[in-house]
């Protein structure tokens, strides 16, 4: 929000405010409800304002942080050679794989090292 647009606002609140704070004042015998409530409503627009401000600063603060970040593509998970042998060995102890398939790929994760 524009430091314009927040001083008109803050402008405005106080305009609101001012009529309720007058009539408490001038007015000690006369049932000061009123300039309760409207002392109470102008506080409730000026906090909902100042709110409201802090939303769209952290909004644009925010925006920018993510505009400003490059999008991170994650790599792939690389496994190891010893959770390969691992897979291969599996895959031989549960019958998948032949021996003779287990020798050639083991020897092609060795060789790959």
């Amino acid at each position: 929000m524009s430091l314009k647009k927040t001083l008109l606002t803050y402008s405005i609140a106080v305009l609101i405010a001012a009529p309720a704070s007058f009539l408490a004042v001038s007015s000690a015998k006369a049932d000061n409800a009123g300039a309760f409530i409207g002392g109470v409503a102008a506080a409730r627009i000026g906090s909902n304002m100042r709110a409201r401000t802090q939303a769209e600063q952290q909004q644009a603060y925010y925006a920018q942080q993510q505009a400003a970040q490059p999008v991170q593509q994650a790599a792939p998970a690389q496994k190891t050679t010893q959770q390969k042998l691992d897979e291969l060995d599996k895959l031989a102890a549960g019958g998948y794989i032949t021996p003779d398939e287990y020798k050639a790929k083991k020897q092609q994760i060795l060789d790959g090292m």
